[in-house]
């Protein structure tokens, strides 16, 4: 499976190029692969959940494999598509990248790289408007007053907010065929509840593991299921010597947060509370006296979650990777686009980092830049081709 992502294939098609692009990736991946390795399972896999393989296995297994897809595919064993989860399951044994700064150092990085090409970044610049005309993007407008004139956006949002862009921008009423049929809020998905901790060191053992998955008992997530993820001692620049930093996360429900926030405001706090002291106690199980280490403690909900990224109701992780089909597709428009964990293959760095490459081959395309964009196993790289 990752040898087939890797090669960048046009999913889910919205065009006849689309089909092309299929083809010119799919016959090479089966052409290698050869029919002996490709099995009529493999193909069954395409329509039935990884639950298909666990049957009669241990629960303990299960469980374990329940709470890996949880994080990597939004869905548990029972409808998470059996090819997704192949490649889901096999992120933990790919191993974890640590560094320094944390994630916002590829952030850092993607902004090097944009100006060392002769680009710009603009930083606290909200996006207002999309303008479009005739369905295709004219401008981008923010809420400085800023207007941008645009040949081609591509919006790294959610589906909500990029069809509000799209829609209070339009001159002719024009609303992407998804936006039709989005709901008022997400029906599927999660938000998830944070807890920051920073801690003393000392109550850290020496070589102890950074990441931990604890489950407490079924159903998970809403605190049954608590990912953990510890800073590197050596790290300085994400807590200071002698402290680490701890973040603590678990799957929730949207709508319970946001109907108690507009509501019952002292249900909110409530549940927040009750909430931040249940991941708490999770994280003891893995590291006991945490509590007495801690030195700072910040939750968040899906609704502070919107409020610093803007991502409405504070929608994470994309839809549920529970059918290869169901996917919105990446082409909004002619030289409109969507990328982030909306779009095939969700979320996950690998998988955001893989559906941006996608979108980029695919506009260059469209826009006459004939360029084949590669992404070998070992580094990304884009190489011209006449």
């Amino acid at each position: 499976m990752w040898d087939l992502a890797l090669r960048l294939p046009p999913w889910l098609p919205q065009s006849y190029s689309d089909f092309g692009g299929l083809l010119s990736a799919g016959v090479p991946w089966f052409l290698r692969r050869g029919i002996s390795e490709l099995s009529p399972s493999l193909v069954l896999d395409a329509f039935r959940p990884v639950g298909a393989h666990l049957k009669g296995v241990n629960e303990r297994l299960k469980l374990f494999v329940d709470a890996q897809l949880l994080i990597s595919a939004q869905a548990t064993s029972e409808r998470a598509n059996a090819l997704y989860g192949a490649a889901a399951l096999d992120l933990p044994r790919r191993g974890v990248v640590h560094l320094a700064g944390g994630m916002g150092t590829i952030a850092n990085k993607l902004v090097y790289a944009i100006r060392s090409h002769g680009g710009e970044v603009l930083y606290r610049q909200e996006v207002t408007r999309i303008r479009t005309e005739h369905g295709m993007p004219v401008a981008v407008e923010t809420k400085r007053g800023d207007s941008f004139p645009a040949d081609l956006v591509i919006a790294n949002l959610t589906p909500w907010n990029t069809a509000e862009l799209i829609a209070s921008g339009s001159s002719d009423g024009y609303q992407p065929t998804y936006a039709r049929k989005l709901q008022i809020r997400p029906r599927e998905g999660w938000g998830a509840f944070m807890v920051y901790v920073g801690l003393d060191n000392s109550v850290v053992p020496a070589d102890f593991p950074l990441h931990h998955q604890i489950i407490l008992g079924r159903p998970l997530g809403e605190g049954n299921s608590v990912f953990a993820s510890l800073s590197p001692d050596w790290d300085e620049s994400r807590a200071p010597q002698g402290r680490r930093a701890l973040t603590l996360s678990t799957h929730t429900d949207l709508d319970r947060w946001w109907r108690l926030y507009e509501n019952d405001r002292q249900g909110y706090d409530s549940l927040k509370t009750v909430m931040t002291e249940k991941l708490l106690g999770a994280a003891e199980v893995a590291l006991p006296g945490i509590r007495q280490a801690a030195q700072l403690i910040m939750p968040g909900t899906p609704v502070t979650f919107q409020r610093f990224t803007r991502r409405k109701w504070g929608w994470v992780g994309g839809f549920p990777q529970t059918s290869l089909w169901r996917a919105v597709g990446p082409r909004l428009a002619r030289n409109l686009w969507l990328v982030g964990d909306s779009i095939f293959p969700g979320q996950s760095t690998a998988a955001v980092a893989l559906g941006g490459l996608r979108v980029a081959q695919m506009a260059l395309s469209e826009i006459g830049v004939h360029a084949r964009v590669i992404a070998p196993k070992t580094r990304l790289l884009l190489e011209k081709v006449t």
